[in-house]
């Protein structure tokens, strides 16, 4: 529900435990990159501006616009776009990896 003094979620310039990682993913007006679930398993993603059109292996498209939070356990996402004029911006939340 949309109220006057709701805000946007960001995660841009917080402040985080030392277990997780934040990870910014910029891709430029047009660009798009294959979808890598490795990349994304376990992720919480944030659209901080700008668009993210999913394209799925059927076909599919589902667009998200600046504000949206969401994981991308999505059937067989493909390519990740930027189907607007300017940048758009990805927080990715993650747990870090224990090494080895």
């Amino acid at each position: 529900m949309d109220t006057p003094d709701a805000q946007e979620l960001s995660l841009l310039g917080t402040r985080l435990p030392p277990h997780l990682r934040l990870r910014t993913v910029v891709l430029p007006a047009g660009d798009a990159v294959a979808f890598q679930r490795a990349d994304w398993v376990d992720t919480l993603v944030v659209v901080e501006l700008g668009e993210l059109d999913i394209e799925c292996d059927d076909g599919t498209h589902v667009t998200f616009r600046t504000g949206a939070v969401l994981v991308l356990d999505l059937p067989e996402p493909r390519w990740l776009r930027n189907p607007g004029d300017g940048p758009l911006v990805l927080s990715a939340l993650s747990r870090r990896r224990p090494p080895g």
